[in-house]
């Protein structure tokens, strides 16, 4: 199956380059594998802001406000630096399907940075917070899969992202070449289940959305908004469970007694952690293949991303 290539913000770092504040060079595996599929867009704020490599350790504090970026070892205060920074860069991006920064980092952390603060007494205290420029980030694109290496670590969030990052690349894509409803229709049908797996109820909505189409042009602006925000959740075991049952009432027909009992058995063996997700998805794939079922085998939902970053 051929993927769409996202366009991926990512921290230079995270990109082999030599920014890291003690001049090291990040390795991490999957990065790597992913950056073969993307269009990296790459950003060091850090640096951007005029500190070298090597460089002082960098400090999130609180000033009873705001949080913002001290560097004890020159005594300046660089979060006004930062924030215009943060602020010129994301406002010149192009369109873009996701971000991934560097943890722990305090421009760049999504998570698991530490905030020190004190209270009116003087005593300091610390905090779990995001890096600066992580927060512009996340409030300005808060519909965009945005996350750390080190988060991507647990296999669940790191599922989600990849399935966010390609399904929007795809929509980026996809869209940018539409021109007739039919055409959007074909889009949402090799989609359907995807958007089915994470939100039963905006798949409906952007049915009605596509069947009482008026203006093309804001209907594909309101079509996206509900696409994204459909993905924006993990499925739980239940949505997938429903997914599943739904794909295989269009082959049930044709499936012996059998294989309809080696099916079910498969569905509790995933309610109760046996077999992952993908097992169900390849069977009931080889059947689409089995009977002809292009409807099915065309379903993105089988193959959000390349199989390679599993």
């Amino acid at each position: 199956m051929k993927h769409p290539s996202p366009k991926l913000v990512i921290s230079a770092c995270l990109a082999g380059e030599f920014v890291r504040y003690d001049g090291g060079i990040v390795r991490d595996p999957f990065v790597e594998k992913l950056l073969k599929h993307c269009q990296p867009i790459l950003v060091c704020p850090e640096t951007a802001i005029g500190l070298g490599v090597p460089r002082g350790r960098i400090l999130i504090y609180w000033n009873g406000e705001r949080q913002g970026l001290f560097q004890p070892s020159t005594g300046r205060d660089l979060t006004e630096l930062i924030l215009s920074f943060s602020e010129s860069f994301l406002e010149s991006l192009p369109q873009v399907d996701g971000f991934l920064l560097k943890g722990k980092s305090p421009s760049c952390g999504v998570s698991n940075n530490t905030l020190s603060y004190k209270d009116p007494e003087g005593k300091v205290f610390f905090r779990r917070t995001k890096g600066i420029f992580a927060q512009k980030v996340l409030e300005r694109f808060n519909d965009l899969p945005v996350e750390d290496e080190k988060r991507l670590k647990d296999k669940g969030i790191r599922k989600h992202f990849l399935v966010r990052l390609f399904a929007l690349a795809d929509l980026r894509e996809s869209l940018g070449r539409i021109e007739s409803i039919s055409q959007l229709m074909e889009f949402h049908r090799r989609n359907k289940y995807l958007v089915m797996l994470h939100s039963q109820a905006k798949l409906k909505e952007m049915g009605r959305l596509v069947a009482n189409l008026k203006d093309l042009n804001e209907t594909l602006k309101e079509y996206s908004r509900l696409f994204k925000l459909a993905l924006k959740k993990s499925p739980s075991k239940g949505q997938y469970v429903n997914t599943f049952i739904h794909i295989f009432s269009h082959l049930s027909k044709r499936l012996n007694q059998k294989e309809k009992k080696h099916f079910f058995g498969l569905i509790e063996d995933f309610r109760k952690g046996l077999v992952e997700e993908r097992t169900i998805f390849e069977l009931i794939k080889s059947w689409s293949f089995r009977f002809d079922e292009e409807y099915l085998h065309s379903q993105s939902v089988f193959e959000p991303y390349p199989k390679e970053l599993n």
